[in-house]
């Protein structure tokens, strides 16, 4: 540390990521003790060792990522619970030490690569679409509402939490890719590298297909989730069997080329890697993750045989590679129809083969799709017909998609829109396609490059040949898939393509820096104003809450706990801090009966304030303020004759809540307010 300079800049980013970064960890990731007991010493690694040495980080977190998505179902947390994917968790605090560093070196970072350029604007599209849309689910609390509450955000009942939570998953989920694609080019400058990270990459493989093949021998209950367990689908150290798949679809070609390029106990691991690979495919369930696995070897056998020709110097060491190539395809091929056949004859069952047969089967194209043609692709083109420019805002492709159900009249229960590019197109219109397809296109450009800067058939082009497979092959999957919850999925791709980035450089070419000169600052604020300013248009009127609301006539009811009764049969709610009701005013005259039960009531009393809301927030109405200093069931009535035949908001504040497990010791973990019973209206007080 001796003679460094503070880079002020990125201290101030490492600060406020920081700051972020403990919001988003106590709202996010579960705090269950023995979970972060696991959990901590992990995040705590990788963040030293980004601190102290950039590339221990890097290969510390390789080694992880894909080794820690199933953690939390080892204890008991898995869907509905909301929580952060692991690999989300273990990037923040990645990137945590990364800045850190940053802000203690004198280094400059260049910026050398073309493909930096849409990445950067691409990144702030989305930085710019996600803080709207997520002060538009706030109802754009300060500046217009009066707090944040849990407003009804679709027909299906959603509320601002879970649109807040989409938000800021989608957001990341591209972001915190392109971050860790932009470190690893940063940090990894020497090809020499590349065999380090390829061994622990090749390493973390087989330990996830170990633990595949415990599930499947053993118990596919073990660090596995409900939904999975149900189908019969085995999903190793992954989100589920569908990612699972998808990682070996696209690392098989990676694991293969480093079978040639490398020689004694990274080829030996390489090769029990691929047999295993091999082998779980046909078991895990995913039938999307056969079907490009064949993609990604038969690119790979294309690609070598390309190289093959092109090469001059064609020794026989090559011809036995290119057989051995060729026998991997044909034992693919054949290992295939025979456990067709023995799945068939239920002499050894496969979930996958069970679901690829599943295919042949169908009779249209959209039920081979499983509805994605005919609802959720409809869906998403519906969204980009409608705000063509800037899509509805990241994450709101799944918090619109009930709702333009509800219009057409057709059944969606979508994760995403199982389409990388339509997902794009919804959520970031038809600007933030144009800059996705730049940057896919600027990868398909550098796999040009660094073939023309890799020739023969060395093992730096076996290591090109497998990772480009790996990433066309995912080219291919996420035309039917988005992964947007896979984060895991989605540093193994920006893996790969940094792999090919890598490999192309040369040490001799001088390119000057492409980002922020004066140029692209000029370019980047005109196209965050133009985008920024419709997208606010759009979330101030037709997507706003209020338009939503009186659209889909959502009502609002938010803050209030399930329905309970007391033992003398009364009907009531708890409320949490705040509640609301969208209630239809009938007589002149309300009612409202409310309970306080919070056991130091007496010594410290109750406040709450009881407001009637119309034009969602626009008119605001105090009915009353009350103090509660006992336990006894009160009628509060009010005249309020201007409102009936009118529907509006009843709205609670409550001063204080408690927690029943905290104070008294009983399993309730709700954050109490008050009871408010059934609401009944009178013509006279």
């Amino acid at each position: 540390m001796k003679n460094r300079k503070i880079n002020p800049l990125f201290l101030v980013l490492a600060i406020l990521f920081a700051v972020l970064l403990y919001f988003f960890y106590f709202k996010y990731v579960p705090t269950i003790k023995a979970f972060q007991i696991v959990l901590v010493p992990i995040l705590f690694t990788v963040f030293i060792l980004n601190i102290v040495n950039l590339r221990w980080g890097v290969y510390f977190f390789v080694f992880s990522f894909p080794l820690i998505n199933n953690l939390p179902y080892f204890f008991g947390i898995a869907e509905p619970i909301p929580h952060a994917p692991t690999a989300l968790v273990l990037f923040l605090f990645f990137f945590l030490g990364w800045l850190i560093h940053r802000s203690l070196s004198p280094a400059q970072i260049e910026y050398k690569e073309k493909i930096y350029l849409p990445l950067i604007l691409f990144s702030l599209l989305i930085l710019v679409s996600g803080i709207i849309t997520f002060f538009r689910y706030t109802n754009f609390y300060p500046f217009l509402g009066d707090g944040i509450y849990e407003y009804v955000t679709n027909v299906d009942g959603v509320t601002s939490g879970g649109a807040f939570m989409s938000t800021v998953f989608f957001s990341l989920n591209y972001l915190s890719a392109f971050a860790f694609f932009f470190i690893l080019l940063s940090t990894i400058k020497s090809k020499s590298h590349i065999k380090k990270i390829l061994s622990l990459v090749c390493v973390s493989t087989l330990l996830a297909l170990c633990f595949g093949l415990f599930q499947y021998l053993i118990n596919i209950e073990i660090g596995n989730n409900p939904i999975s367990i149900r189908q019969g689908l085995i999903n190793a150290t992954f989100k589920d069997a569908l990612s699972f798949g998808t990682y070996i679809a696209i690392i098989v070609p990676l694991i293969l080329g480093m079978i040639f390029a490398f020689k004694g106990v990274v080829r030996i691991i390489s090769i029990v890697a691929l047999t295993l690979s091999l082998f779980m495919i046909f078991f895990i369930g995913s039938k999307s993750g056969l079907i490009c696995l064949f993609i990604s070897v038969i690119i790979f056998v294309a690609l070598y045989i390309k190289s093959m020709i092109s090469s001059e110097k064609l020794k026989i060491i090559s011809l036995k590679k290119a057989a051995i190539t060729f026998g991997i395809i044909i034992i693919l091929i054949g290992t295939t129809v025979i456990f067709f056949q023995l799945n068939k004859e239920k002499i050894l069952p496969s979930r996958t083969i069970d679901r690829v047969s599943g295919l042949f089967k169908q009779r249209s194209v959209d039920k081979i799709l499983r509805g994605r043609w005919g609802e959720l692709w409809k869906v998403a083109v519906l969204m980009i017909k409608d705000y063509p420019l800037t899509g509805v805002g990241m994450g709101g492709y799944i918090i619109e998609a009930s709702n333009y159900a509800k219009v057409y009249k057709t059944k969606v229960n979508p994760q995403s829109a199982e389409n990388y590019f339509l997902q794009v197109g919804a959520e970031l219109g038809l600007i933030g396609l144009v800059f996705a397809l730049w940057v896919f296109w600027g990868i398909i450009r550098q796999i040009k490059r660094s073939y023309s800067k890799t020739p023969g058939l060395d093992k730096n082009k076996f290591i090109l040949m497998g990772a480009t497979a790996g990433v066309i092959s995912y080219f291919f999957n996420i035309l039917v898939h988005a992964y947007i919850g896979s984060y895991e999925i989605k540093y193994t791709f920006w893996l790969l393509v940094a792999f090919v980035f890598i490999l192309g450089r040369n040490q001799k070419e001088k390119r000057e820096n492409v980002l922020f000169g004066k140029n692209f600052k000029v370019i980047s604020i005109i196209l965050l104003v133009f985008f920024g300013g419709i997208h606010l248009w759009n979330s101030t009127h037709s997507l706003s809450l209020a338009g939503r609301t009186k659209k889909f006539d959502l009502k609002q009811n938010f803050g209030f706990y399930k329905i309970e009764k007391t033992q003398g049969g009364r009907e009531f709610n708890w409320t949490k801090n705040n509640a609301g009701k969208t209630i239809y005013i009938e007589k002149p005259v309300i009612e409202i009966p409310i309970h306080a039960s919070h056991p130091d009531i007496q010594e410290s009393p109750v406040k709450v304030k009881i407001f009637i809301i119309k034009d969602f927030f626009k008119e605001k109405t105090l009915l009353d303020e009350i103090v509660i200093n006992n336990e006894i069931w009160t009628n509060y009535e009010y005249s309020i004759p201007e409102e009936v035949d009118n529907e509006v908001i009843l709205l609670i504040k409550v001063s204080r809540t408690w927690t029943p497990m905290k104070v008294i010791g009983v399993p309730d973990p709700r954050n109490l307010g008050v009871a408010v019973g059934k609401i009944k209206f009178k013509d006279k007080l």
